[in-house]
């Protein structure tokens, strides 16, 4: 394993924060993400300078998130280009994610930060590849090394959330209604996530991450067919933050005080828009920012050049003392 020496380690680190503050200005990358990774990040800054290909790891994911949405960016607004690029663009960055991932899971850990790090690139990873049950595999050991940050908890319970309603249920546009196609793996996924969101809540003390949480405990509680329970969250997280909740709030309310067989599986609640992971409102794109597109579309190459940057399998010898 390379040793880098503490001046090329800070530069680095500077570097990922740079990158970081310029994912956050793209419109699509969502608050949720950008959080989830200043987390890794806060980790990643606590491991020592012999762990050069976790942050080589670290360097190519943003550098793969950072390609993604200027595409993404790009595309909106012009659905020709949708159309021609967003199928070979879905390949180029399954293929980036598939290396990354098979990366992480040969990298050695040596401390609990390690772990962590390791793990919620991994989780990452697998939620955009669509392995649920994967991505909850690494959070939860993400957790137990101690990444109890309350946005964590929440990525942890919506992963839960979706794999309960992808899973073990299906969505019957006849009817309109949920059908659960296995009972007890449902519920019992749920009762995970409410849990999560609990923990977010125990370890929060923001008022907007805990509007959040517990508006998704109210999600999972009307799911449930618990409604004491669902009105009890929904309200809560009005109380804290009306301004993005009040209205869905109000028509949550609505909705389930018209239900006549509330323990009965009913339509799955939508999160308020500003938890969505599309966004929708972004400009469409002009004949130059399209030529600068298509020069981009080359970028992915720097994903692959980050890719070979870490090499074959990391050495698995553990670091000598004093470094």
């Amino acid at each position: 394993m390379r040793r880098v020496i503490k001046m090329e380690w800070t530069e680095r680190l500077t570097q990922i924060r740079k990158d970081l503050d310029r994912l956050a200005r793209f419109p699509t990358a969502h608050e949720i993400l950008i959080r989830y990774l200043q987390v890794a990040y806060e980790h990643l800054e606590n491991c020592p300078p012999y762990a050069e290909t976790l942050l080589t790891a670290f360097e190519a994911l943003l550098s793969y998130e950072l390609w993604h949405h200027k595409a993404m960016t790009k595309l909106a607004g012009s659905q020709e280009l949708q159309m021609r690029y967003l199928i070979p663009l879905g390949v180029e960055m399954r293929t980036a994610l598939l290396k990354l991932v098979n990366k992480l899971e040969r990298i050695q850990a040596y401390s609990p930060d390690e772990t962590v790090v390791r793990e919620l690139l991994k989780a990452h990873c697998y939620y955009q590849l669509g392995e649920l049950e994967a991505s909850i595999n690494c959070l939860e050991e993400a957790v137990r090394q101690g990444a109890t940050h309350p946005v964590i908890y929440f990525v942890l319970g919506s992963n839960r959330h979706r794999l309960a309603l992808t899973e073990y249920a299906r969505w019957e546009p006849v009817g309109q209604q949920l059908v659960v196609t296995d009972k007890d793996a449902f519920e019992k996924t749920l009762r995970q996530a409410l849990e999560d969101f609990r923990n977010g809540v125990s370890y929060s003390g923001q008022e907007p991450m805990d509007a959040r949480l517990h508006f998704w405990m109210g999600m999972v509680h009307e799911i449930l067919g618990e409604r004491n329970e669902a009105i009890s969250a929904y309200k809560k997280a009005s109380e804290i933050d009306p301004e993005t909740y009040g209205e869905e709030v109000r028509q949550r309310l609505q909705h389930i005080g018209s239900t006549e067989s509330p323990s009965q599986p009913t339509p799955p609640p939508r999160p308020p828009a500003e938890l969505q992971e599309e966004r929708t409102t972004i400009k469409p794109i002009s004949e130059t920012e399209l030529e600068s597109f298509r020069k981009a579309l080359s970028e992915i190459e720097t994903v692959s050049d980050l890719l070979r940057k870490m090499g074959g399998s990391p050495e698995s010898k553990e670091p000598s003392e004093g470094n």
